[in-house]
């Protein structure tokens, strides 16, 4: 029995050493299969998309010029009914009027609106056919869609545009006191300088420097003619353009233009200072804005 035992341990011993073990072997490419490509998340694509159609980041679309806040204030000494029409040409459409009236299409182009008023001497308009109490009129328009495209190949009209020669520089900081000075030369109460100066400060507050500058009203009643009947002793047209201003070397003659005393856009304008605060004569006054982009 011993012996049996002893021969098949030995037996199984000897098998087991003719068993031989496997060899594992790692074979490396000699070019490492590059990373997969991560596939642009859905937000990322969302993003993307949601860009392009409202024009932000890298498709933002120039803004078109908006002509703001041309207000309208009628001065009587006495009671009168007053007709107020304000006409555009061709490059130009309402946005917004108010009190609101048709805006009439005329041929072959521009567009037109008219107003009915009473006027007071205290200053106060009352809409004839409404009965509506007004402090003033008023009305905004667009450049339109045609005059937009020129303006997008950097071909704003002449007329609109601000240069070194034409125009004053200011740090945001002195801009309020600035324009308060200068619109008191040009005629505005201290209603309408006030309206004028809060209605743009968070607009102009935005930028670090501007440019700006009043146009000629003449230069300005040939584009948007305002007509009043009958015919006032005064009236006075007072319309800003103005821009962000990035580079200041551009702008020297307008950087010391800007401590020049104000006076100088009276001139400029075409007002007469005396006659705006003659309360004894009949008198309109509007004041307006609008942003060039730079």
């Amino acid at each position: 029995m011993a012996e049996k035992i002893s021969d098949t341990y030995l037996d199984s011993k000897e098998r087991s050493t003719d068993v031989k073990k496997p060899i594992l072997t790692i074979q490396t490419p000699v070019h490492p299969p590059s990373p997969p490509k991560r596939r642009k998340s859905l937000y990322r694509r969302f993003k993307h998309l949601l860009s392009q159609l409202l024009g932000k980041g890298k498709y933002q679309r120039r803004q078109r010029p908006r002509m703001k806040k041309p207000a309208i204030y009628v001065f009587s000494p006495e009671d009168i009914d007053v007709t107020v029409s304000v006409t555009l040409n061709k490059d130009m459409e309402f946005t917004t009027v108010y009190p609101i009236v048709p805006i009439k299409k005329l041929k072959p182009q521009g567009e037109k609106i008219q107003w009915d008023v009473h006027a007071s001497p205290d200053g106060s308009l009352m809409a004839c056919e409404t009965g509506l109490e007004l402090s003033s009129l008023f009305w905004e328009a667009d450049l339109n869609a045609r005059s937009f495209s020129r303006s997008r190949q950097g071909e704003i009209p002449g007329t609109w545009s601000l240069s070194d020669a034409n125009s004053v520089v200011l740090s945001s900081d002195d801009i309020t006191g600035y324009l308060q000075r200068a619109l008191l030369f040009l005629g505005l109460h201290t209603e309408a300088r006030t309206n004028f100066v809060t209605f743009w400060l968070p607009t102009l507050m935005s930028h670090k420097h501007i440019a700006l500058r009043f146009m000629p009203q003449a230069e300005y009643s040939m584009i948007v003619p305002l007509d009043i009947k009958p015919q006032p002793d005064v009236i006075i047209r007072v319309f800003m353009l103005f821009q962000g201003v990035m580079d200041l070397e551009l702008w020297p003659s307008a950087r010391r233009r800007a401590h020049d005393d104000v006076s100088f856009w009276a001139d400029i304008v075409g007002v007469d200072s005396a006659a705006a605060f003659n309360k004894d004569l009949s008198r309109v006054l509007e004041w307006g804005a609008m942003e060039i982009p730079c």
